[in-house]
């Protein structure tokens, strides 16, 4: 007894020792330069100590952290997890140590030591909840088998037909997929996607399993969506069957009433891989047949793995917490499931997702930065309508308040279903408007929603022949050729159903952008170049004009080519792009574009528009002999700067921008 006495004693001093280390550095990231070094060396230690504390005393260890028993398979589980967690931690990415002392080989080997340990306990902690939770018991293979012939066909056929352009988010995850592909994969790489989670809002935590696929097969565009619909749509599809399991052909029914999960991954948006994440969230916390500890503990790792994928996907993470607080009002035994999910959400946020919650969440940028995106609450509304239909969305209601009403037993899942997307809807709209993939954001709800009302009216033949009939329309609907809006302010009307539609999309200004990109390149020929695109919209963006000759399959030209020079423009999000004022060229959109309204995007139209006028500064500028007419009347002109820019023009921008926004006048500074 005396050995087991001292041996405990002598773990939990290692523990709090290697946990102090991780806890020191994750905290100076933070405070530094707030608070004193000694002060947060205390408040480490202390909140160590207090963790070890509370997980001796609520005897986490042999209920949590022995999945396998205190035999070979744990310890081998847990020393693999605590190995890869040390060798792999990234807390110093949060910060530039410097010559600081903290910085030191010390510290740095305590906080690696913390982090394997951290590691090790999340991962035991997992292992221990799915065993725990046990097998869904599905009988659903040919179901899925056909899933998966329809879903490759169809983005074989949408590829094949397709003469597009990815670009933004799409094109972000594919150049990002392509990069990683060409690297050599080895730990660092490993390390370079970790870093990436905790340093950038686009990382590759998506992109890195769609390079695997890349390094067999190609980066090409057809690789890049096969990619997208086998490794995220497929899962998404499978949690579709969960949700349906209690229902004969439920899942199947799902799947064809949500047909915009796949076009969305034909788009070109990864993002679908977050939304599978939250569906399984849906089925894994609204099983009360399943341990409640289990429960809690999956579905908060869940949750803060979506919001790792996609950072819009923390709305999800916290309507979905708070919606099942409020779920306890009718179900108040299941507080043990809220209290895992509490515990399991927090520990695996701060770990795996610090800077975001401490940089943008609590620091309060980041409601702030996409205030340009609120377009108002119409467009809200056309998108939900384009992309589900208002009757799906009607009856999809009208499921959960006929469960919540009639059906007692399944009236925790029916309120939790019914409160997180109302929830989700009024923070998300609190920060801005919706594009196509943050409907992604309503998709597990919406499945759940319908799957509860096939449960309550299983019996009624009417209602499932109804049910197939709707879910068929609303597939049929989503291939019927349509003309799509360049952007949602062109829809006038909510549809009852679907209005994208899976026939390929047809560019017909694709030969123009080509040979935009072409006039450019040759501009530098004899001489290099720099240049700027000053345009923002659907139909042209700087995005666009890189993307174009890989999205058509034509090879990167070999020779000298302009160097393209970033610009911003998001009022608020961005600075002024000083640098295009030095630029040889810019590239300039007539009408000048822009997709988030001009009082959103003044940072181009303070330089686009005395450009093309002719004015203020637009004199340093004269127009080439040369025009590339695009779709929706958009003609992109080419200016030449024949004289530098005076001081008294850098201040000009920098006032005009200033007066508009004064609470960013740092980052509207003149550099001259």
């Amino acid at each position: 007894m005396k050995k087991t006495i001292l041996f405990q004693g002598l773990a939990g001093l290692a523990a709090w020792g290697c946990l102090s280390g991780l806890v020191l550095v994750r905290l100076w990231a933070v405070l530094y330069g707030r608070i004193p070094g000694e002060g947060i060396l205390a408040a480490a230690a202390a909140l160590s100590g207090a963790a070890v504390f509370a997980v001796w005393k609520l005897g986490l260890v042999p209920r949590l952290l022995l999945p396998f028993g205190p035999g070979w398979k744990t310890a081998l589980t847990g020393a693999t997890a605590f190995a890869l967690g040390a060798l792999l931690d990234t807390s110093y990415g949060l910060f530039d140590a410097g010559g600081m002392l903290i910085g030191a080989a010390p510290f740095r080997l305590l906080c690696a030591l913390g982090s394997g340990l951290m590691l090790s306990a999340v991962v035991l902690a997992l292992c221990t909840a799915l065993r725990q939770f046990g097998p869904l018991g599905l009988s659903c293979g040919k179901t899925m088998l056909v899933l998966v012939l329809v879903v490759n066909i169809l983005t074989a056929l949408y590829s094949a037909g397709s003469a597009t352009i990815y670009y933004w988010d799409s094109a972000i995850y594919w150049n990002s997929s392509t990069l990683l592909a060409g690297q050599p994969l080895d730990l660092a790489q490993v390390r370079l996607v970790l870093e990436s989670v905790i340093t950038q809002e686009y990382n590759y935590l998506l992109s890195w399993p769609i390079s695997l696929v890349m390094r067999l097969l190609g980066t090409g565009r057809y690789v890049y969506s096969f990619a997208i619909a086998n490794l995220y749509v497929l899962p998404a599809l499978a949690g579709m069957l969960a949700l349906g399991r209690r229902t004969r052909r439920g899942g199947a029914l799902l799947a064809c009433a949500t047909p915009m999960l796949l076009y969305t991954a034909l788009t070109g948006f990864v993002d679908v891989a977050a939304a599978g994440a939250g569906i399984w969230a849906f089925v894994i916390y609204t099983d009360e047949s399943r341990p409640q500890g289990a429960r809690g503990i999956l579905t908060g790792a869940l949750l803060t793995l979506v919001f790792l994928l996609r950072r819009y996907f923390f709305f999800f993470t916290v309507s979905f917490g708070l919606a099942a607080l409020a779920a306890l009002a009718v179900r108040r035994s299941q507080w043990k499931s809220f209290a895992a999910l509490c515990a399991s959400g927090v520990v695996c946020s701060l770990f795996f997702g610090q800077s975001f919650l401490v940089e943008q969440v609590l620091g309060g940028s980041y409601f702030d930065t996409y205030s340009a995106y609120n377009q108002g609450r119409w467009v809200d509304a056309v998108m939900l309508c384009r992309y589900f239909g208002w009757v799906v969305l009607a009856l999809a209601l009208a499921a959960v308040v006929w469960t919540l009403l009639r059906r007692p037993g399944a009236r925790y899942a029916a309120l939790l279903t019914l409160v997180q997307p109302v929830l989700c809807l009024l923070l998300f709209t609190r920060v801005q408007s919706h594009g196509q993939q943050h409907l992604l954001l309503y998709l597990p709800a919406l499945c759940a929603a319908l799957a509860l009302g096939l449960e309550a009216l299983p019996h009624l033949r009417a209602v499932r022949v109804g049910a197939w009939a709707l879910s068929l329309c609303v597939l049929g609907s989503s291939f019927l050729p349509r003309v799509q809006p360049s952007s949602p302010q062109e829809i006038t009307t909510l549809s009852p159903l679907p209005t994208f539609t899976f026939v390929p999309p047809q560019r017909s200004d694709i030969a123009q952008l080509v040979a935009l990109r072409a006039y450019v390149d040759n501009l530098s020929a004899e001489e290099e170049n720099t240049a700027a695109i000053i345009a923002s919209s659907f139909t042209f963006n700087s995005s666009i004009y890189d993307a174009v000759l890989r999205s058509v399959g034509i090879p990167e030209p070999e020779g000298p080519k302009t160097s393209i020079v970033n610009f911003a423009t998001v009022d608020k999000r961005d600075g002024f792009s000083w640098a295009a004022l030095e630029c040889d060229y810019l590239v300039v959109a007539d009408p000048i574009q822009y997709h988030l309204g001009e009082d959103n995007q003044h940072l181009v139209t303070v330089l686009a528009q005395p450009v093309l006028e002719g004015t203020g500064i637009g004199t340093a500028y004269e127009r080439l002999d040369v025009s590339f007419h695009l779709q929706d009347g958009v003609t992109v002109y080419l200016y030449q700067r024949t004289r530098d820019i005076t001081a008294e023009e850098y201040r000009a921008i920098s006032e005009e921008l200033t007066a508009r926004y004064p609470e960013y006048a740092e980052q509207y500074r003149s550099p001259v």
